[in-house]
């Protein structure tokens, strides 16, 4: 590599770091729910440790640069150990995107932390084991017994994300988060085709690109997500329920009526009292993973409509047997939300209004009234605050 190459390479490098920064910035905590973007904010300042390192083993590798042999140790170490902290990151990062359930509980956090503690004890401890790698007498990078399976652990991170961006995308019936999966499959499929390049160029790494389109495509979707979804709970917000609302009620007939539903979760100002405000989150969450799954068996529609109130649409396929019940849809929500909440110190129920909407000359905002006035008579009737 002759000098103009490698002020290039490093002038790309420092770009990314640049880009890094910029994005970081640009993060906010409004932008999503915090433990995304804890662990983004962790993937982007990994990727920018990342950089460094390999930015001056670089130089060293091409003679630009003499660093002392336990400087190229720690380089060497940070490096590698920034690598595995990058899949890590991003793997969790999916946990709390997709809110994986199983991941997020006392034994899922336990299993998911397996493979970081194995990788980091065996990078921590290679000082003194030589296990992973060694620097040659002229001070170069040695691949040891453990480099490999190092790698490999960390590369299950990647494999999960991979499944479960493929699993959702094959299950989702939402467009936008559909591409959102494919685009984080393609990141993983990036990252293994730059890991597999990267092993011909010995002397230059060309991983940290791979990386950050990652960070590129995840900042990306974050941006969309966030002007159709609520940050907290991943749902529909208010502006997508109106949209899609405004468009439904244009095709309503009698033939072909649309149910719209109001719930307002009960005395949920008891449990942010009582157990304070980041259990309510949780009870906000667990309200919408139930609101989910009990309006993917109906094919219709669910949103955050503000603070503790949800929004719910379903429009049921005409049938000459029977009549649609739009009761059934409450029934399956409340038994989904006894189920999810059994072993929490409270438990979670909802009170629901809705109206059938069959006119298309009525307003959104009046179809939006009378289900709330429903609800606000079942309250009065079940004496539970809103």
């Amino acid at each position: 590599m002759n000098n103009d190459v490698l002020s290039a390479f490093g002038i790309f490098q420092f770009t990314f770091l640049l880009l890094d920064i910029y994005i970081l910035a640009r993060t906010g905590r409004d932008i999503t729910r915090r433990d995304e973007y804890t662990w983004f904010c962790t993937l982007i300042v990994t990727h920018m440790l990342y950089l460094v390192c390999n930015t001056l083993w670089t130089f060293h590798e091409y003679d630009t640069l003499q660093l002392p042999r336990i400087v190229l140790m720690a380089v060497c170490t940070l490096s590698l150990w920034s690598v595995t902290n990058c899949a890590t990151s991003f793997f969790l990062f999916v946990v709390e995107r997709r809110m994986l359930t199983f991941f997020r509980t006392p034994s899922g956090r336990r299993i998911r932390q397996i493979p970081a503690f194995i990788t980091t004890m065996l990078i921590i401890s290679n000082p003194w084991t030589k296990l992973v790698f060694t620097l040659s007498p002229e001070g170069y990078f040695v691949h040891e017994v453990l480099y490999l399976p190092t790698l490999a652990l960390s590369a299950l991170y990647l494999l999960a994300v991979a499944v479960v961006a493929a699993v959702s995308a094959a299950r989702t019936r939402t467009a936008f988060r559909r591409h959102a999966d494919i685009a984080l499959s393609g990141s993983v499929l990036l990252i293994i085709l730059y890991i597999v390049v990267d092993s011909f160029f010995q002397k230059a790494s060309i991983l940290p690109a791979a990386v950050f389109a990652v960070i590129v495509v995840i900042f990306i979707l974050m941006q969309e997500s966030n002007i159709n979804s609520d940050a907290l709970t991943g749902m529909n917000n208010r502006r997508k329920a109106d949209e899609y609302l405004s468009e439904q009620l244009t095709h309503v007939s009698s033939a072909h009526p649309l149910y719209l539903y109001l719930g307002d979760l009960n005395s949920f100002k008891t449990i942010n009292d009582t157990y304070g405000h980041i259990e309510g989150d949780e009870a906000l969450i667990c309200c919408s993973r139930a609101l989910k799954r009990t309006i993917g068996k109906y094919n219709g529609f669910a949103a955050r409509f503000g603070g503790d109130e949800f929004l719910m649409a379903w429009q049921p396929a005409k049938t000459v047997f029977s009549d649609p019940d739009p009761e059934a849809l409450i029934r399956d929500l409340s038994a989904l939300l006894t189920e999810l909440s059994r072993d929490k110190p409270y438990q979670l129920a909802m009170t629901v209004g809705y109206v059938e909407c069959t006119d298309p000359s009525v307003s959104l905002s009046e179809r939006i009234k009378q289900a709330d006035q429903m609800l606000y008579e079942r309250k009065a009737k079940l004496r539970v605050g809103r």
